[in-house]
């Protein structure tokens, strides 16, 4: 997947998540952009596991780095 090209789009607001109450669905993910249309990722059980799991590693990361309140 590597020689793949990649589209950069900018995220203004992530407005929708539905997450399927049947396990073998995944989910969609509504971001909206400044462009004429938004986004919507459709993302299977594992790409959503795999996703799930970057956020946590990389909100912890950010975390490093944030004054203790």
């Amino acid at each position: 997947m590597a020689d793949k090209p990649t589209i950069q789009i900018s995220v203004v607001s992530a407005s929708q998540v539905t997450v399927s109450g049947d396990p073998a669905e995944g989910a969609l993910v509504k971001l909206e952009t400044e462009a004429d249309a938004d986004v919507e990722l459709l993302l299977s059980p594992s790409a959503l596991a795999q996703l799930e799991a970057l956020l946590a590693r990389a909100a912890q990361e950010q975390s490093k780095h944030q004054p203790r309140q």
